[in-house]
């Protein structure tokens, strides 16, 4: 059994961190700004262009999105796995599709939450009055998430969530419709922070922990320093 856990950088190329390394997968910690994977409108630099040409995966996982087994938006930073073996990829897969792999999340939102602990579950589809969204709607698909309140201040909350779906802007569009948007997200409700750029919200993949090949590993990261200095604001 092999349990990881990561506090620090390994290694650092164009701004995307590589927390772990075998032959199997990269941990990639993302950062804000940067997409997961190419888009029709876009030509700048990817975790997937940057895995391949890393790694060299031609053919692991989609055309265009080769190493990409889940994603992060934009403006979200923090943990990815990437397989980079046609194989792990199918297995990665896998274990996405039977919710085997935790997906554990920390965000900064607006207000105070009505209970400090709960568990959302509300169907999630695009919005109909803008395409760049997703909205709870009873037609929607099946999404759950879990939270825990760590800090409460004032004007904002800081929360531990766990993913147990993982739908398109899943927790983005829930805790919108709490009433509790992600700081800065601005696409979801939030007023806009005067101290953070205009591609970040407070919402970071902290923890991914799985097993595979018969071993256990839990990969995890400190939150972001702008987090404190939000809080400390």
């Amino acid at each position: 059994m092999v349990y990881v856990f990561f506090y620090f950088r390994r290694l650092k190329i164009n701004n995307i961190l590589i927390q772990f390394e075998c032959d199997d997968f990269v941990i990639v910690n993302k950062p804000h700004g940067v997409l997961s994977h190419p888009t029709n409108t876009s030509k700048e630099l990817t975790v997937s262009d940057f895995l391949k040409d890393r790694f060299q995966i031609s053919g692991v996982g989609d055309v265009g999105r080769e190493g990409i087994v889940h994603r992060l938006d934009r403006v979200t930073t923090g943990l990815m796995v990437c397989p980079i073996k046609e194989e792990s990829f199918d297995l990665f897969k896998s274990m996405f599709h039977d919710r085997n792999i935790k997906k554990h999340y920390k965000a900064l939102v607006e207000g105070s939450l009505h209970s400090k602990t709960g568990e959302i579950e509300l169907p999630l589809k695009r919005s109909s009055k803008n395409r760049k969204k997703r909205e709870v709607n009873k037609d929607g698909k099946k999404a759950i998430t879990k939270y825990t309140t760590l800090l409460q201040k004032n004007s904002l909350s800081l929360i531990d969530i766990e993913l147990i779906t993982g739908r398109n802007h899943q927790i983005r569009s829930h805790f919108e419709y709490l009433g509790n948007p992600v700081i800065n997200d601005v696409l979801y409700g939030a007023k806009k922070n005067n101290f953070l750029e205009s591609d970040v919200i407070c919402l970071q993949s902290y923890r991914l922990k799985f097993s595979f090949k018969e071993e256990n590993y839990d990969f995890y990261i400190e939150e972001p320093e702008y987090f404190t200095s939000i809080i400390n604001m």
